[in-house]
Formats: C-alpha cells, structure tokens, sequence
C-alpha cells in the first residue's frame, strides 16, 4: 500500500507532471478556475495533456467522492482511454481514484435523466434507443405518410419549375423524391434542428418568417415547411413505437435541469467539467455542460468548464450535427480565455 506523500512532495510531483507537457498542455495543467477553451489540432496531445491536467486540478483542490472533476468525452473508447490515463498519474500521486469521473456525453445525459424520470419523461423500462436501421425506416414511414397528407405539394415537387409529362421523367422524379431528396431533407432537419433545441412548431414558424422575408417568390417550395411537417411525423412516430434517440436523451436531461432541486443536487457533485473532442459537441450538448459547471452557491459566477477540440473539423459530423462553429464560438465569448 502507498503512503500518502508530503505537501512539498507533492507539489514537486505536481511540476514534475506539468514539466513533461508541451505548451498547448501546459495552458491546461495550468488552470485554476473558469471557463477555459484549449484549440488543439490532430496529433498535439489532447488527452494526454487533458489527463495530467486533470490530476493537476484533483490534488490542488482535494477533490473526492462527493465533489468530482467530471470529464466527458464523445466515445465509449475515448472515455475508456482517459480513464486509464488519470487513474495511473493518480496512482502516481497516491491520490483517491474515486475523485473524478469520466462519462460520454449520451451516458452522462442519461443518467441524469433516468435518475429523475418524473422530470425527464424518459424511463428505461418504456422507452428503447432508436437503432440506425430502425431510424432509417421511420424517415421512410415519415416521407411516405407526408405525400399522402400533401398531394398538391408533392405533385409542384414533382413537377418542378418545367416538367413535359413524360412517363419516364416521372418515375424517375418519384424516385429520387421519395428515396434521396425527401429522407435526406427530413433527415438532416431533424439532427440540426433537434440539436439545437429547436421542435417542428419552432421550425415550422421560422420557416414562415424566412420565407416571407427573404424569398417570398419561392413559397411554393416552402422548404423548412415541409421539413417541420416531416419532423413533426418523426416525432410522432417515435412516440407510438417508445422509442428515443440520442438528441432525446440530452433534452431529457436539461428538462431535468430545469428543477432547481435538481439543478443544486448535480452541481453540489461536480467541482468542474473537462470536456474533450469538444467540437463534437452540438449546442444543447454544450448547454448541459455549462448548466453543470456552474457553481452551486454562486450559479452567477464564471462556470468551471474546460474544453479542448480541434478549431477546424467535428470528427464525427457524418453521423451528428457536430460542427466546430460551436467550439469556436465558446473559445471566443468574453466570459472565456482561450489558449
């Protein structure tokens, strides 16, 4: 069993750590409070530096079970691999492994969510996480039920600005209708407007408001009109078959988040958040870390949050609406410091 160091010991371990780092890491083993943004390329050391810099910050605020560092990453993977690098330097520094805690953006949500249900709405013993084969097959279901409630929109899409009639165009119009342009336009609605915190009422009212204001010529294609009816059919569909996705789980959570009871009983557990590949972060996703990096007795004070990511590219925007814009957006807020 490893003794517990002295104060001066530690401290010099502290900068034997901290003396190993490149300069972008050092900014983060460096910090000692507030929001904090770190701009890291592929390939500079994101989590190694964000790994010592987390042990930096467990012992120079003797964090422990009941006030954690909580760090959040985007994969399983990821979290699994910072994980191991924290407990090692916390091994090293004979500090408590139980001071910190490392989750993916989803658990995090869920777990917040499905220990108050009575606020989220959202019960693991009701509801499943929608699969992708299972979310393609509601987009289809989504196109196929709006053509038949729209007729008469459908029919101008079809035909377009000139169609001659022709068998053959038609078919071949139908089927790029139905099994490309629509699915990929309910599609991509439904991940950037749901991400964005943003319901098919919303989208339906903006689509409004734009399409008056900028290109009233062009209402026949009420584009985002179309795309709020389809987003509203997603919806629907989702709650007759129990099923949730991912941006679910985040809105579920700051529901949640709204209680102030529910608000204090987080904050009061987590001393600061780290975040890593944090330009894979969607505004809600970044909107329930800030909501928990908040301090619990003086929520009016700058929030204790770190995010590094990559200023230039999401990594995962094939599959969410992640886009570095956001990331970018927070490095350069006044409340923030950037490095």
């Amino acid at each position: 069993m490893a003794h517990p160091v002295s104060p001066d010991q530690q401290t010099a371990q502290l900068d034997a750590l901290r003396s190993q780092l490149r300069a972008g890491q050092q900014a983060l083993a460096n910090w000692r409070g507030g929001p904090l943004a770190v701009s890291a390329v592929p390939g500079a050391g994101k989590s190694t530096g964000m790994a010592a810099a987390a042990a930096i910050a467990i012992a120079r605020n003797q964090l422990h079970s009941r006030n954690q560092l909580l760090l959040v990453t985007f994969t399983r993977s990821a979290a699994a691999n910072l994980k191991g690098r924290v407990r090692n330097h916390l091994k090293d520094l004979t500090l408590p492994a139980n001071s910190f805690s490392v989750q993916t953006l989803h658990g995090l949500a869920l777990t917040i969510a499905t220990r108050n249900p009575e606020l989220s709405g959202l019960s693991l013993e009701t509801l499943t996480l929608i699969n992708p084969a299972q979310n393609n097959r509601l987009i289809r279901t989504c196109v196929e039920q709006w053509i038949v409630a729209q007729p008469q929109m459908y029919q101008r899409l079809l035909e377009g600005q000139s169609f001659d009639g022709e068998e053959t165009e038609r078919l071949r119009r139908q089927s790029v209708l139905r099994t490309e342009i629509l699915p990929n336009l309910a599609t991509t609605t439904i991940h950037e407007a749901k991400s964005s915190g943003l319901m098919p009422a919303d989208l339906a009212a903006l689509g409004q408001t734009i399409t008056r204001a900028l290109v009233p010529e062009q209402g026949d294609y009420d584009v985002l009109t179309i795309a709020a009816e389809l987003y509203e059919r997603y919806q629907l569909l989702l709650q007759q078959r129990q099923l949730i996705d991912y941006d679910d789980m985040i809105l579920a959570a700051l529901r949640v988040l709204t209680s102030p009871e529910a608000q204090q009983f987080w904050r009061s557990r987590i001393f600061a958040v780290f975040e890593d590949e944090a330009q894979d972060s969607s505004p809600l996703q970044t909107q329930l870390l800030e909501v928990l990096a908040a301090d619990p007795a003086h929520p009016e004070r700058p929030i204790n949050l770190v995010r590094v990511g990559d200023p230039n590219q999401a990594i995962n925007s094939t599959f969410t609406p992640a886009d570095p814009v956001f990331f970018n957006q927070f490095a350069i807020a006044p409340s923030g410091t950037t490095a």
